[in-house]
């Protein structure tokens, strides 16, 4: 495991500053550096767009991002705050822009290296993966359990990208 602290201002708020990090981990072929804005303000999944098939991968994340960021654009049926996915696809933490919001499968794996997190607290956490046109796939940290939330309900987010 490898962790990386950043300094990354919050979801565009230039006065609002955390240190956040950057976790890679391995779990069987899959190989993910972590973003993790656990320590940002919960943010919605974007809106109520139906994206449908094209963000319903359960194991590419990068897909399912550029579906949403393309269906829910700037966000302007919600005054234009910004969403998980959007968040993820400008981030360029770590010198890299190749960040997204993950699968299932892949939310999957983060969850299996829970321990190199060191979080305090259990959250939940949006994946990219829509599960109806008003809900989308989430991860509650505390026991592993998914949810099917709604979409533009405030939960926790990482970002990840493949290595």
């Amino acid at each position: 495991m490898r962790t990386l602290l950043l300094l990354t201002c919050c979801f565009g708020v230039m006065s609002c500053v955390h240190a956040q990090k950057i976790v890679s981990i391995t779990n069987d072929s899959m190989q993910l550096d972590v973003l993790d804005l656990t320590a940002e303000p919960k943010i919605t999944w974007g809106g109520y767009a139906e994206i449908g098939i094209a963000a319903s991968s359960t194991k590419d994340g990068a897909l399912n991002t550029k579906a949403i960021v393309a269906a829910v654009g700037n966000n302007s049926g919600f005054e234009g705050k910004p969403y998980a996915a959007q968040v993820c696809d400008q981030s360029t933490a770590g010198g890299h822009d190749d960040w997204y919001l993950p699968a299932k499968d892949e939310a999957a794996a983060i969850y299996l290296n829970i321990n190199s997190f060191n979080w305090d607290s259990s959250y939940t956490l949006w994946t990219s993966t829509e599960a109806s046109g008003t809900q989308a796939v989430s991860l509650y940290t505390y026991n592993g359990t998914w949810y099917d939330v709604q979409k533009v309900d405030s939960y926790n987010m990482v970002c990840v990208r493949k290595k």
